[in-house]
């Protein structure tokens, strides 16, 4: 009788133990990335930044490689609308600063 309820105890101290370990690397945040590699056989062409420009108005950038362009849409948080701000050719702009 002895022998099984030492085995009963160690049964569930290693019940506990395995259970500790899965909620430790189930609940673990995990790694965010910035921008992740685009996948086998096709190219990124779009970066996406987001930040504030004023209080109660975040902006989102949307820089489009391929056509080069620079897109801002505008996200009013009281009204929850997204709203296009407009877009900049950038071969426009750096048009000049070729050497």
């Amino acid at each position: 009788m002895r022998r099984a309820s030492f085995w009963l105890a160690a049964l569930v101290c290693l019940n506990l133990v395995l259970l500790t370990g899965v909620l430790i690397v189930g609940t673990a945040p995990r790694t965010a990335l910035a921008q992740s590699s685009p996948a086998a056989g096709t190219t990124s062409n779009y970066v996406v930044v987001s930040g504030q420009v004023q209080r109660g108005l975040d902006v989102l950038y949307l820089l489009d490689a391929r056509e080069r362009a620079l897109h801002a849409f505008f996200f009013r948080k009281g009204t929850r609308d997204i709203i296009w701000g407009g877009m900049r050719s950038l071969e426009a702009d750096f048009r000049n600063n070729r050497d």
